[in-house]
């Protein structure tokens, strides 16, 4: 049995907690929402952390109905001295028992978000919890490009829109290209929705044949986030909250992850060398 994730710091803790990263190549694809909802299953049987990866206009502590006290940008300006017990009350709680690291109140203060800050600040949270999941900025900025390195698993979002999947598709080919995308799933959102693509065509737009779909409720998504409660503490009989509890239980069978281990070069500047060498190949 898993340690009660609601009792303050276990030591009944894996060697190092999952990191998840919630991506999309678009925004509005429902990220948040997904982030919110995954966190607060996973919370019932885990100890879960949420970190806002928006660093200018994070919004996870609306969906979760939280008045943050406290925010990345306190635990950055107690970053030399900090360890993980102190950066514990820097967490936000909700009432699922997630803890949530929020976004700095302020988009300016995004730039005090460096790279050295959050390998320090994810290091300490994998020391502490089961599963870390990052709702990250859409598209490819830097800090989700640290993300998505640093990820044992990516969620790639999409919906059914063409542009959408055409972006999405650009993405996938990226993360290709840096060795990633074996820790890539690919999520569909509002799958059941009114298209003129299928969600049964998605495989082969993507080349992609392993896919969740997670399917439309607008009316409850909308209400959900309206009044901050995630639906699958709720709705756990509605179609929606299944997909997602259905997700928890398979990121719950994952076998806790080997210590990692940094790269000598920045995942950046590598980034930016294997496009500059395709570009003289070329």
């Amino acid at each position: 049995m898993p340690a009660n994730p609601h009792n303050g710091i276990e030591n009944n803790l894996p060697q190092r907690g999952l990191l998840v990263a919630v991506c999309s190549a678009k925004g509005g694809i429902g990220r948040t929402v997904l982030t919110a909802n995954l966190a607060a299953a996973l919370s019932s049987k885990v100890k879960t952390c949420i970190v806002d990866g928006c660093f200018q206009f994070g919004d996870i502590h609306l969906a979760l109905d939280l008045q943050p006290m406290f925010s990345i940008k306190d635990v950055i300006e107690q970053i030399e001295t900090i360890d993980a017990e102190s950066l514990w009350h820097y967490l936000n709680r909700h009432d699922s028992g997630v803890r949530i690291l929020t976004a700095p109140p302020r988009p300016e203060y995004a730039d005090l978000v460096t790279v050295e800050v959050l390998d320090k600040i994810i290091g300490l949270l994998q020391s502490k919890f089961h599963h870390i999941l990052v709702d990250t900025m859409s598209g490819l900025p830097e800090h989700t490009l640290y993300f998505i390195e640093k990820a044992d698993n990516i969620l790639l979002m999409t919906d059914l829109e063409m542009a959408t999947l055409k972006n999405t598709k650009m993405m996938l080919d990226v993360l290709t290209t840096l060795d990633l995308r074996h820790k890539v799933h690919v999520v569909v959102n509002r799958s059941t929705m009114q298209s003129v693509i299928n969600a049964s065509d998605v495989p082969q737009i993507l080349g992609e044949e392993s896919i969740i779909y997670i399917p439309n409720d607008f009316e409850l998504v909308s209400k959900s986030l309206n009044i901050g409660l995630p639906f699958v503490m709720k709705n756990r009989r509605a179609d929606i909250a299944k997909t997602i509890l259905t997700m928890a239980e398979q990121c719950c069978s994952m076998k806790a992850a080997n210590i990692y281990e940094p790269r000598n070069i920045s995942f950046v500047q590598s980034f930016f060398n294997k496009f500059k060498k395709q570009k003289v190949r070329a």
